[in-house]
């Protein structure tokens, strides 16, 4: 065997010595890790069947306290609610009243407008008096309009209570059902969007059919 060959053979014994002791390190090495990570899943186990009792009893406390905030936002949600849809009543009902206070008020300068001339013959004199008293009343009319405020004049449609006030009645064959023959004082109501509600019910005589 030349002197190259044996060099060689003493390298590959080496090496393969070397590789032996290097692999018997690690296994030495990786023994106490393997331990240890044993030892440790061993203490978590030890942990978690220890407080399992105590953390299921704070589930449960913490399950019950979010039901009771559940209920509790719910309740004031709904009460909330009620007291909004309260205050949206209440103010529409004052609202309503104020605008038919003030209305009634000027109301009676314009049913004594509405008079001027009634029943009675005009002379050439007095037709441009009443013409002039006329304009006035129109004009008045158009105003209460702008607001959305209505005259009721129901003359010859079918009665009905919730807009008028019957304040006699006749009755005939000739009706076959309750209709306004005649109106003593017009009715004024408010009307806006869907929002409709008498000011003044329309103060009339009405015609019955025969009981």
């Amino acid at each position: 065997m030349s002197e190259n060959e044996n060099t060689s053979t003493e390298k590959i014994i080496e090496g393969e010595a070397f590789a032996q002791e290097d692999s018997t390190q690690d296994a030495k090495t990786a023994e106490p890790i393997v331990e240890e990570v044993s030892n440790e899943s061993d203490d978590s186990s030890d942990m978690s069947s220890g407080d399992r009792a105590n953390l299921e009893e704070e589930i449960n406390k913490l399950k019950v306290e979010n039901t009771s905030l559940k209920d509790s936002w719910a309740r004031e949600r709904a009460e909330f609610q009620n007291f909004k849809r309260r205050t949206a009543t209440e103010y529409l009902n004052v609202k309503r009243e104020a605008l038919r206070s003030f209305v009634n008020k000027i109301l009676t300068p314009l049913d004594n407008l509405e008079r001027v001339g009634q029943g009675v013959s005009l002379t050439e004199e007095l037709k441009p008096f009443v013409d002039g008293v006329q304009m006035i009343r129109n004009e008045f009319l158009n105003i209460l309009e702008k607001e959305n405020i209505f005259k009721v004049a129901p003359k010859g449609e079918p009665f009905d209570p919730m807009w008028m006030e019957a304040i006699a009645a006749e009755e005939s064959d000739e009706y076959t059902e309750e209709v306004v023959i005649e109106v003593y004082q017009a009715g004024y109501e408010f009307v806006e969007n869907n929002e409709r509600f008498t000011l003044r019910p329309a103060r009339v005589r009405v015609g019955r059919p025969k009981s």
